[in-house]
């Protein structure tokens, strides 16, 4: 991509930082998700969400399933109950927790999610689809390594809560970018910027 194309300056104001940006694009994706999947099929986006995880990652707890989808646990619980009652989900007990229970998509449940992902694979290509083949695997590439970061971070900040470290022993220093961009595979920021941008573009377009 040339120069022309992004912006390489330091970011001036918040919405320049990437966390900013890739919450606003977490945000209108979520939302054009929302508005799909209730007119189409009658699910709220947490319920979609819960049978999604069952329909990859089954048979699951009701803990694992939480943090998978990013709720807390007495809200999944009533999520769950919802999909329970419309016998999309099934409970059974746990084989290895005699308190605890493991939860799976019926059939009704399993049909339902293949349509439903069929629907999210084809509005997925609706919103890369002025990209090409190649900035993809590299969108996929960059964001694969900046979750990375954003666990290392996350661990930090943890530790620096706990007393455990100090703000100085996780900085940065500005000698140290370049080790950082190796150690990360090699990922370019600026690309990062320039399509982490595009992204949030395209989701508010569509």
């Amino acid at each position: 991509m040339s120069g022309s194309k992004r912006s390489t300056s330091a970011p001036k104001v918040i919405t320049d930082l990437l966390s900013s940006r890739l919450h606003s694009l977490a945000g209108l994706s979520a939302a054009s998700a929302s508005l799909r999947v209730e007119r189409k099929f009658g699910l709220t986006l947490l319920e979609w969400r819960s049978i999604a995880m069952l329909g990859g990652f089954a048979p699951l707890s009701l803990k694992e399933l939480a943090r998978r989808t990013g709720m807390d646990k007495s809200y999944a619980s009533r999520t769950l109950s919802s999909l329970i009652e419309r016998k999309l989900v099934l409970s059974e007990r746990s084989d290895t927790d005699a308190r605890g229970v493991t939860l799976r998509l019926s059939e009704e449940g399993h049909a339902l999610y293949e349509t439903v992902f069929a629907d999210a694979l084809a509005r997925n290509e609706r919103l890369l689809s002025p990209l090409s083949a190649e900035q993809r695997k590299q969108l996929m590439d960059m964001l694969g390594a900046l979750t990375v970061s954003a666990k290392r971070v996350l661990e930090e900040e943890r530790q620096i809560a706990a007393g455990e470290a100090q703000d100085e022993d996780v900085a940065v220093p500005s000698g140290a970018k370049t080790a950082a961009k190796a150690a990360a595979g090699g990922v370019d920021m600026d690309e990062v910027r320039y399509l982490v941008s595009r992204l949030n573009e395209l989701v508010g377009a569509g």
